[in-house]
């Protein structure tokens, strides 16, 4: 049985960052805070999880091939959501997990209440043409979102080319005064390594790469190339030793995200004293 539209319903009920789960002989479940709650009270075929996994699939705007062992894609529906799916097998079965953030990007004022931490990052965005700007926290996706509101206010605000590599997307930014690139590994390039080779022939301003648990040494090598001339944002949360010595001289802050009771975030500062630069 498809029981996607029940999925989707569901999630659509709220505009909240909102998590299920599709795994065979269970529930369709949903993960809240430290508590799974039953969203249906069916138990879970392997057929029903691949006739909906097919379904929300035929939302995405592209033909994306036969489904294999795993994968991962995404979505949007007006005035919904956005939907990023990741699918994987358990002893020849699909397991999913389906992520939906608001279809809308949230305003930065509401986010981050901080004034006084947002105004840091918007001096750094402001007066810094290259270097590091790295992200991290627990909640990876309340980081992404977060990383979004701040470049739709650079948008709005500032004259700059920004370009985003991201597998999935997580939301669609809005042109401003700013232009923005927006390319999705696995769409619109093969790989990261490719995208950022041809981010260097876009000459932006500002770069974004998406949630990565692992950098490899040659991506590493390109990143660095890259924010010689442009300032990078990295949502990294589990970066080796190596690695952070090889971007400590660049690093123009390191921002922890972490969330409040009331849904906004709060921002504390790990690095806040970058070398003097002029902005270009």
């Amino acid at each position: 049985m498809n029981y996607a539209p029940h999925i989707i319903n569901y999630l659509s009920a709220s505009e909240d960052i909102r998590e299920v789960y599709l795994v065979p002989k269970a529930f369709i479940t949903e993960k809240r805070g430290q508590k799974l709650l039953k969203v249906s009270d069916t138990l879970l075929t392997p057929e029903d999880i691949r006739d909906t996994l097919v379904a929300l699939r035929s939302h995405t705007p592209f033909a994306l091939g036969p489904l294999g062992k795993e994968g991962m894609f995404s979505f949007g529906l007006q005035n919904v959501g956005r939907f990023r799916v990741k699918y994987i097998t358990q002893r020849g079965s699909y397991v999913v997990y389906i992520l939906k953030t608001p279809y809308h990007i949230p305003p930065l004022s509401k986010l981050c209440p901080d004034r006084n931490a947002v105004s840091k990052l918007e001096e750094i965005i402001r007066l810094y043409s290259s270097g590091v700007l790295l992200f991290q926290g627990k909640k990876h996706i309340l980081v992404n979102t977060f990383i979004y509101s701040l470049l739709q206010n650079v948008c709005d605000n500032y004259s700059k080319v920004i370009f985003i590599l991201e597998a999935p997307l997580t939301f669609l930014l809005r042109h401003g005064q700013s232009l923005v690139v927006q390319r999705e590994v696995g769409v619109d390039v093969d790989t990261f390594e490719e995208g950022l080779r041809d981010a260097f022939y876009m000459n932006p301003h500002i770069i974004f790469m998406g949630y990565r648990e692992v950098i490899p040494a040659k991506e590493a090598e390109y990143l660095l190339r890259l924010a010689e001339d442009a300032l990078l944002l990295l949502n990294a949360p589990a970066l080796d030793k190596v690695f952070t010595e090889f971007f400590k001289p660049l690093i123009r802050a390191w921002v922890y995200v972490s969330s409040n009771t009331d849904g906004t975030v709060s921002l504390s500062f790990k690095d806040t004293e970058p070398q003097a630069q002029e902005s270009r």
